[in-house]
């Protein structure tokens, strides 16, 4: 995307709008890229051109994601055990 791309006002309930910007922050993406990615693997499953391998592969980058931020609080929490 580009600051040229069309711009798209859009009014979505406050608890709807935390789960985006959770989502967003987990998934390392902007407020913007996290909606415009949900918006195309949902046109991409209702009209079947997602599939299941598109699916798990983001489910994998999730998952490394959480697995990486497990390994940095264990190294954290072990160093600060050590500091102790």
């Amino acid at each position: 995307m580009t600051r040229g791309d069309p711009h798209f006002r859009l009014r979505i309930p406050e608890d709807l709008k935390r789960e985006i910007e959770t989502a967003a922050r987990a998934n390392s993406r902007t407020i913007t890229s996290e909606v415009v990615y949900r918006l195309e693997q949902s046109f991409a499953r209702s009209s079947n051109q997602g599939g299941l391998v598109e699916e798990i592969e983001a489910i994998r980058v999730r998952l490394a994601y959480v697995q990486d931020l497990l390994q940095k609080q264990e190294l954290s929490t072990r160093s600060h055990n050590q500091d102790a």
